[in-house]
C-alpha cells in the first residue's frame, strides 16, 4: 500500500499562490503599492506623464491653428500665395531636418513627388471648390468638427492599441479640410488650404516623431510653442475661445495626468505561479 506521503501530481502549486475573489473575500494590493511607490516616485511619474501628454496637446493645437488659418482665408485677411510660400519654406526646412543628408537621387524623388502633388492638387481644386455648394454651411462646419474629433481619437499617440488607426485618422482630417476648403471664395484659396492640411496632418507628424526620438527637450519646447501660438492667434479673434482653449490645455496637460497617477494606488495586480517568469534587472546586470 502506497503511503500518502507521495502523491501523483503533474504540477503542484502552493495554496497561498491562489487568491479567491468573491463578495466575501477580496484581494487588494493597495498597501503593497503604497509601500513600494514613494512620494518622490509619484512626482517623477507625474511630470514624465505631463511631458508625454505634450503630443496630445500639440495635435489639438494644430487643429486649432488650422481652424484659425481657415477663418483668415475665408475673411480674405491672408493672401494664398503668401501661405503657399510659407508652406514651401517650412517643407524645405523640414526635409533637410528629416533627411540630414540629401543625395541627388533622393532630391529628384522628392521633387517628382512634389510636382505630382502640385499638379494633381491644382487640377482637383476647382472640383473641390464646387463640391459642397448644395450643402448648408452649418452642416459643413458640424461635419468638419466631428471629423476633427475623430482624428484626435484615432490618432497615433505612440500606444500600440487596436484603437489606433493611422489611415482613418489622416483620412478624416483630410476630409474635414476638403469640406472647409469648399467654402472658400476661389479655387486658389481651396488649393492653399488643402496643401496646408497635407503639411499639417501628414508631413509634420512624421517630423515631430523624429524630433521626439532625437531630443525630448526640443519636443517639449515645441509643445510650449504650439500653446503660445494658439493663445496669441486666438486672442485676436475671440477672448472667450482663448479662455476655453487655455482651460482645455490645462486639463489635458496637467489635470488628466494627475488623475491618471492618482488612480494608480487603486490598481489591483494579482500574480502567482501561472505568470510568465520575469528576470529581475539585478540578475540581468549581474550576468551582463
Amino acid at each position: 500500500m502506497l503511503s500518502n506521503k507521495y502523491q501523483k501530481v503533474l504540477y503542484d502549486v502552493p495554496a497561498h499562490d491562489f487568491q479567491i475573489l468573491d463578495d466575501d473575500h477580496e484581494y487588494t494590493m493597495t498597501s503593497e503599492i503604497n509601500r513600494s511607490i514613494s512620494s518622490s516616485c509619484y512626482r517623477h511619474i507625474y511630470w514624465s506623464t505631463v511631458a508625454e501628454s505634450g503630443l496630445i496637446t500639440q495635435q489639438a493645437s494644430l487643429i486649432v491653428l488650422f481652424a484659425i488659418l481657415f477663418i483668415h482665408l475665408d475673411a480674405n485677411d491672408l493672401q494664398p500665395k503668401n501661405i503657399l510660400f510659407i508652406n514651401a519654406l517650412i517643407g524645405i526646412i523640414g526635409l533637410f531636418l528629416y533627411r540630414r543628408r540629401i543625395s541627388i537621387k533622393s532630391l529628384q524623388e522628392n521633387l517628382k513627388t512634389l510636382s505630382i502633388f502640385l499638379l494633381f492638387g491644382s487640377l482637383v481644386s476647382p472640383v473641390v471648390f464646387t463640391l459642397t455648394k448644395t450643402i448648408s454651411t452649418d452642416t459643413i462646419y458640424a461635419m468638419s468638427t466631428l471629423m476633427m474629433l475623430t482624428h484626435l481619437i484615432f490618432y497615433d499617440y505612440g500606444a500600440e492599441t487596436a484603437m489606433v488607426q493611422k489611415a482613418l485618422s489622416f483620412s478624416v482630417a483630410l476630409f474635414s479640410s476638403v469640406c472647409l476648403a469648399s467654402r472658400l471664395s476661389t479655387s486658389f484659396h481651396t488649393f492653399c488650404l488643402v496643401t496646408s492640411a497635407v503639411l499639417v496632418f501628414a508631413l509634420w507628424p512624421e517630423l515631430r516623431k523624429y524630433i521626439k526620438e532625437s531630443s525630448f527637450e526640443i519636443f517639449s519646447i515645441l509643445t510650449v510653442v504650439h500653446i503660445f501660438a494658439c493663445v496669441i492667434l486666438l486672442s485676436r479673434l475671440s477672448i472667450l475661445h482663448t479662455i476655453l482653449y487655455s482651460l482645455a490645455v490645462l486639463c489635458l496637460t496637467f489635470l488628466c495626468p494627475l488623475w491618471l497617477v492618482s488612480l494608480q494606488k487603486y490598481k489591483i495586480s494579482i500574480r502567482g505561479a501561472w505568470e510568465e517568469a520575469v528576470v529581475p534587472e539585478q540578475v540581468k546586470d549581474k550576468f551582463a
